[in-house]
């Protein structure tokens, strides 16, 4: 047999030189320039791998003819089904009758009649699409006609019908798609929503990627009772350790709805950038030196810019809204640091009286030691500067210097160590109507500790215990000039600090418990017992739980607590967090309830849901449950949505409550759509 297949190749290798194809097959007949292959044909030609029935190969014109039960691999990246095909090699087409395509890597599927191939384009006529069941697909698109480009990895369909099942619902003259996961340009998925007060809202975003390095996005929208905008965001890679996007947008409000919802702005705008880089100036493979950048900058000139970015209601914003820039260049033992932080609060009207940081530097030398090694000593600087148009102006400098002395005993079992912190802050104030003066705090405070760190292992845990006690006496303080109420001083007072840290770990090394205890003892107050805190955690298999508590002596009651728990598996993942703050005599309590759970009903199917309870207050702000449906082809979801959304009308800042009903579908890999049925309640105060 081995000599039967040799003689076929080298046979048909002589009689095309150019074009060299292997065939192999159990019968071989030659007629004048014709090969005759029967009986399990394989054929190896350039990137196909070809078996059939019945093969004929026309070496004066390069064609081979397939009969029978056809497959053509090409690259391992997909596979042609066919029962008679026309195989033109010189000029690289291929004719199939009838024509059945699949792509492995996305399990996409052409069904057709027939199908002509030039090139790397595949033409076709009355012709299947989908990526479900080929036997019964959930869903199909049937089209006139239309090509397929395997380089580009792009269909376009003409006269296309969406089926479910075998229901049409959807037509459209043109569709065209990609097959790929890699970035292409296109519209991406619509996002339609109606709404009582906003009427149909229409969001078609549209997507260029020409470069593997940037892309644009650019979502024009028409919302038909209020108005129309647009909002783009370009986003970039410039370094292997960078990354960064720039956003705008604007839009145009009806004079009725401005009217109507007694808006302060006719129209909202605004611009935002973001970028991260490390290594900005230090080479990253530096051993000692390292720096980054971190910019987030945000422009509006009211709440709503944000508030229609999307059609859904599933983005949240507060009300202050916060630009930063970081700068930071860190070596052996130096920092430095520049910080920038703007903000705008969406609440008022005006914001030239809202203060803001620009900038605040800082300088921090590591600890080191000082003559010996277990004196240490560490320098800290910061300069920061408060602006803002309208009211006080303050620049203030801040030095903090602690040096120690540590000592051990006992053979280890016990530490002590004596530290002398010296703090001195001078605030220079301006842009002020009535006279101030300048501040000056000086402060000085002795800081005596006893510690012990104790280890023990066992025979499935390991524990540890971290025991603390530490006097703090202030000495030397000097405070002169006034001190607004926006100006931070670190001053400390008179008190003992008990602490207690223990971590408990598996024979892995990972923390499965850990338990923190905290309780300030004053001298110089009314009240010398401060908040006891009690902190404890544990981790066991898929179970997570936190609890943080504070105990005021003074009212003899919980201060403040915050828990959370969750569990996660492969059927379920659930939070839920408590938060509760007593405001004793002067301030309301705070007390509120978050959860949020996805069950999966199997591998298809899950619920999800969410809610945010005020307990004081006895309201929902916001709450969500839905139902989603997922299969390879294709997926859906349903959901109810409500929230409180915050706007900015003509005498101040506002809110009203949005209830929706989303209805999302994806087809993969065509995309999807969603729509959305959104009511909102009269504004509130």
């Amino acid at each position: 047999m081995l000599r039967v297949f040799f003689f076929i190749f080298l046979s048909i290798f002589l009689y095309a030189k150019e074009l060299p194809v292997d065939i192999f097959a159990k019968k071989v007949e030659y007629k004048d320039s014709k090969v005759v292959a029967r009986d399990d044909v394989v054929i190896v030609y350039d990137d196909y791998y070809i078996e059939a029935d019945r093969a004929i190969y026309d070496k004066n014109s390069s064609i081979i003819e397939l009969f029978g039960k056809i497959s053509l691999l090409k690259n391992s990246s997909y596979i042609v089904l066919s029962d008679y095909s026309i195989f033109d090699m010189k000029n690289k087409k291929i004719y199939s009758k009838p024509f059945f395509f699949r792509e492995h890597k996305d399990n996409v599927w052409i069904s057709s009649c027939d199908a002509k191939k030039e090139d790397s384009v595949f033409n076709l006529k009355k012709a299947i699409v989908s990526s479900c069941n080929p036997t019964n697909p959930d869903w199909k698109i049937e089209f006139s006609k239309g090509d397929y480009n395997e380089k580009k990895k792009w269909v376009n369909l003409y006269n296309a019908i969406l089926y479910a099942k075998n229901t049409p619902i959807f037509y459209t003259p043109y569709l065209g798609f990609s097959t790929s996961k890699e970035r292409k340009s296109g519209l991406l998925k619509p996002g339609f929503a109606y709404s009582n007060k906003e009427g149909f809202v229409y969001i078609q975003p549209f997507y260029l990627a020409p470069d593997p390095q940037w892309d644009l996005e650019i979502s024009p929208q028409i919302r038909s009772n209020r108005g129309k905008g647009a909002y783009t965001t370009f986003r970039f890679v410039d370094t292997p350790y960078s990354f960064g996007k720039i956003s705008t947008g604007f839009f145009k409000e009806k004079s009725s709805f401005i009217k109507q919802e007694s808006l302060k702005n006719d129209k909202h705008y605004g611009f935002e950038a973001f970028y991260r880089r490390d290594a900005l100036f230090v080479d990253k493979k530096s051993a000692n030196r390292s720096d980054g950048l971190y910019l987030d900058f945000k422009y509006l000139n009211d709440i709503d810019y944000l508030n229609l970015k999307e059609s859904s209601i599933e983005s949240s914003y507060g009300s202050l809204v916060t630009s930063r820039f970081n700068y930071y260049y860190n070596q052996y033992d130096h920092y430095f640091g520049l910080y920038l932080k703007y903000f705008i609060d969406t609440s008022k009207v005006d914001n030239s009286d809202t203060l803001q940081i620009l900038p605040k530097l800082q300088y921090h030398k590591y600890t080191n030691s000082l003559f010996l090694n277990n004196i240490l000593y560490s320098v800290d600087f910061k300069f920061t500067n408060l602006y803002r148009e309208k009211g006080v102006n303050a620049k203030q400098y801040e030095l903090n210097i602690p040096f120690s002395i540590y000592f051990n005993s006992l053979n280890d079992y016990v530490g002590l160590s004596f530290s002398e912190n010296m703090y001195a802050s001078y605030v220079d104030y301006s842009n002020y109507s009535q006279r101030l003066k300048n501040g000056l705090f000086i402060r000085n405070y002795h800081k005596f500790s006893i510690y012990s760190d104790l280890i023990k292992s066992y025979s499935s845990f390991l524990h540890t215990i971290h025991l603390n006690g530490s006097l703090i006496i202030p000495s030397y303080e000097k405070d002169r000039g006034d001190k607004e109420d926006f100006i931070s001083i670190n001053s400390e007072t008179k008190r003992l600090e008990l602490s207690l840290k223990e971590y408990f770990y598996n024979l892995k090394g990972d923390e499965f418990l850990y338990h923190r205890v905290i309780q300030p003892i004053f001298y110089d107050k009314e009240d010398r017992f401060g908040d006891l805190e009690n902190e404890i955690g544990f981790n066991i298999d898929r179970v997570r739980v936190s609890n943080d508590i504070f105990y005021s002596h003074k009212y003899n009651s919980i201060s403040s607590i915050a828990t959370s728990i969750s569990y996660s598996d492969a059927m379920i993942s659930a939070i839920a967090s408590h938060f509760y703050k007593n405001g004793f005599e002067n301030e309301k309590d705070s007390n509120f309830l978050n959860t949020s759970f996805n069950y999966n009903l199997s591998k298809r199917y899950k619920i999800f849901g969410k809610i945010g309870y005020n307990i004081e207050d006895k309201f929902i702000k916001e709450w969500n449950f839905g139902w989603r449906f997922y299969k390879k082809c294709w997926s859906y979801e349903i959901s109810y949505n409500e929230k409180t959304v915050p706007i900015l009308t003509s005498i101040g800042s506002s809110s009203y409550k949005d209830r929706s009903i989303l209805f999302r579908v994806e087809l993969f890999p065509l995309g999807g759509v969603e729509y959305e049925f959104r009511h909102k309640n009269t504004i509130s105060d």
